[in-house]
C-alpha cells in the first residue's frame, strides 16, 4: 500500500521509501524511517497536500511524493 492511500485518521507502519537520494535523505531526517508509525492527519482539498502526523511532529508532503513511500497497515 502507498502513503497517499491512507485516510485521515488512519495509521501505518512506513515500509520503503523510493524516492530519489537527495529526497529520501532529506525524509529520512524528518522520521521518514523504515518501522516508523504514522498517521495521516488531513489531506488537502484537491487531494494534495496530505499531512501526517510522525514522531510528535506533522508533516506535509505533495500526494506524488507520498505514493513513492510504501506503508503496511
Amino acid at each position: 500500500m502507498k502513503l497517499s492511500e491512507l485516510k485521515i485518521n488512519q495509521s501505518a507502519i512506513i515500509e520503503s521509501v523510493g524516492i530519489s537520494n537527495q529526497t529520501a535523505r532529506r525524509l529520512h531526517e524528518l522520521g521518514f524511517i523504515k518501522g516508523q508509525k504514522i498517521v495521516c492527519s488531513n489531506i488537502g482539498l484537491f487531494g494534495s497536500p496530505i499531512a501526517f502526523k510522525l514522531s510528535g511532529t506533522k508533516i506535509a508532503l505533495r500526494k506524488k511524493d507520498a505514493q513513492l513511500i510504501g506503508v503496511t497497515l
